[in-house]
């Protein structure tokens, strides 16, 4: 929804359970009244925007206490569930203008790109539920291929699931409970992003140490006669359904292959699925003759949805603009936002999604093994003037959690002091020390971002050489520790609204990995690493006591104020933009970003 300009605070209410949460964003408020009023913007042509996804969760337990999280302020209208939005109708085509992305396959990719498509396709035992995050409650965890939330020992470490009867793939396969223990294998010999997910699982050890040759994970018992899925863990995980949420979880046919499988993506289990997919070109996404309906998930409204593929910002609102596209998925360009809010209101939305945009550090190997040196960049760099870049869309930060998390308490431990930054750089003994700067070439923003912090690091005194990579390969490449990234532009969008999601996959030194890794700094602090296991731990009745939230909090500071272990330098602020024939109230933002199958007609 629109942001209230006249007031210019957008107060969120979030029901959670027996907590009521009030969420001001006043600051993100600020920069959207700035193109609601009509504020010239500098021309800055942003051609495209790519954004990361990492993932973790809590949610309700059926023999434990109900405990949700206080969370993210998402924004969005209308309704959805049951069958159709609750405010939509069906119709023949959906023509979207999409950014591209590195898989189509749900073991491996880990784009908002992709996971804003697999919503619709892709469906978990239990899901997040897929209702707007402004009006509902869009980080409820509801039963999705399983019957119920499952049952659990008291000491929550041993859930039970039992399969809906009667449910198929888009291929016709029966959906079978073995199916979800072989697509956590086929994660594993995939070598996929997400493996880090599964390490508290009873038996995963043989697979975490030779993730390739993963043949068996004795804690996963399945029974395909009874439909039953038992997971056993080491400890109690105060997220680990949210974790089952997650596309990684989503099972695929155990006869799907156990390479990267995209022509076309495996068979799905949702109202959709993929029926073809030309990589960085176009997909294209059909309903699943086989669905049969789940209370709570939306049947859907587009018939087909037809996308092409483009990182190039103008040329995808151009495409809304001219009705050759009813909805643009990406950023709307900085140099014609004014213009295009001047004359499309009514078919423009903000969202203040829980998202943090930093460069990384890494703390491997020389400059920025030295404390001093990733404290001087984190003075040098200018966070408003990377606001600017991105021609207002951004609220800066020097936080690692987003401020709509109720664990977040805000911090300021670096104004801009460049003098004192060379300062610390001649300190540390590293002034003239070479630099290996890594940026997505293709994406405007993050292309500018990264030249940014090239001036930055050259007026430090560094011999700096940037490497400005494909956004269709970056994470993968920076994601190899063999690269030798000394620094890069990265983002972060919440797989779900805990920090686990946060700190235990992009900053804890026990889930480092040779490929695919995620901790692309290669953040290592022994007592970090053991305060994020501990919280980790928690029982869902302790995840959002006064004391959990404080410690939370405290670790975030810890990490900045002390290890500087990243730059964090703003929250995003995304957009949506809909053809002159769409119903923009039938913009339903969840957690997993806009759904296109709640869009609708007007």
């Amino acid at each position: 929804k629109p942001v209230d300009c006249a007031s210019g605070l957008r107060a969120s209410t979030f029901l959670r359970s027996d907590l009521l949460f009030t969420v001001g964003l006043p600051r993100i408020s600020e920069y959207v009244c700035l193109f609601a009023d009509g504020i010239d913007i500098e021309e800055e042509r942003m051609d495209s925007v790519g954004s990361r996804k990492h993932v973790r969760s809590l949610g309700a337990l059926a023999t434990l206490a109900l405990v949700v999280l206080a969370l993210a302020a998402c924004g969005g209208g209308g309704g959805g569930g049951g069958t159709t939005s609750a405010t939509g109708k069906t119709f023949p085509l959906l023509k979207l203008a999409w950014g591209t992305t590195d898989y189509f396959d749900p073991g491996l990719s880990y784009r908002v790109e992709s996971w804003q498509v697999f919503q619709d396709t892709y469906l978990g035992l239990v899901a997040k539920a897929p209702v707007s995050c402004e009006t509902s409650d869009c980080s409820k965890i509801i039963p999705a291929l399983a019957e119920s939330l499952p049952t659990s020992n008291a000491a929550g470490t041993d859930y039970t699931f039992t399969l809906r009867s009667g449910l198929k793939y888009s291929n016709g396969e029966t959906i079978k409970a073995s199916d979800f223990k072989n697509t956590i294998i086929r994660d594993f010999k995939l070598n996929s992003p997400g493996i880090g997910f599964y390490a508290n699982i009873v038996g995963v050890d043989a697979c975490e140490n030779d993730p390739t040759h993963c043949s068996d994970i004795s804690g996963i018992v399945t029974d395909d006669s009874a439909r039953t899925i038992e997971i056993q863990l080491k400890k109690a995980q105060s997220d680990f359904l949210y974790v089952l949420s997650i596309p990684f979880s989503a099972p695929v046919p155990s006869s799907t292959p156990d390479t990267d499988t995209e022509a076309p993506p495996p068979a799905a289990s949702g109202p959709y699925y993929i029926s073809q997919y030309s990589p960085s070109k176009s997909f294209t996404v059909l309903r699943n003759p086989h669905w049969k309906s789940i209370p709570g998930i939306p049947d859907g409204n587009p018939d087909k949805m037809v996308a092409t593929m483009s990182n190039d910002l103008d040329k995808n609102a151009q495409a809304v603009v001219s009705g050759n596209a009813d909805y643009d998925q990406q950023e709307l360009p900085a140099g014609r936002l004014a213009s295009l809010k001047a004359k499309y209101a009514d078919r423009i939305r903000f969202h203040a999604g829980a998202n943090t945009y930093y460069f990384f550090l890494n703390q491997g190997f020389a400059p920025f093994d030295n404390l001093k040196a990733r404290q001087a960049v984190n003075y040098a760099v200018d966070r408003q003037a990377l606001v600017k870049l991105r021609g207002g869309l951004g609220a800066a930060t020097q936080n690692f959690l987003p401020p709509s998390y109720a664990t977040y308490k805000k911090i300021n431990p670096y104004p801009y002091n460049l003098p004192k930054a060379k300062q610390l750089v001649q300190q540390s003994g590293t002034k003239g020390d070479h630099v290996d700067l890594y940026t997505i070439g293709d994406n405007a923003f993050d292309k500018a971002a990264g030249e940014y912090l090239q001036g930055v690091l050259t007026s430090l005194g560094y011999d700096v050489t940037i490497h400005e990579v494909s956004g269709d390969n970056y994470f993968t490449i920076v994601g190899t520790q063999s690269t030798k990234a000394s620094i890069g532009f990265t983002d972060w969008f919440e797989d779900y609204p805990y920090p686990t999601d946060w700190f235990y996959i992009l900053l804890d030194g026990d889930t480092i990995t040779q490929v695919h890794n995620n901790n692309y700094g290669l953040v290592d602090f022994k007592d970090v690493n053991a305060e994020i296991a501990r919280l980790s731990a928690l029982p869902p009745s302790e995840a959002l006591s006064a004391k959990t939230i404080a410690a939370w909090a405290a670790l975030d500071s810890k990490l900045q104020t002390k290890y500087a272990a990243t730059v964090p330098f703003f929250n995003g602020v995304l957009t949506s933009f809909y053809s002159s024939r769409m119903d923009a109230s039938c913009d339903i933002y969840t957690d997993n970003q806009v759904d296109p199958a709640q869009m609708c007609l007007k």
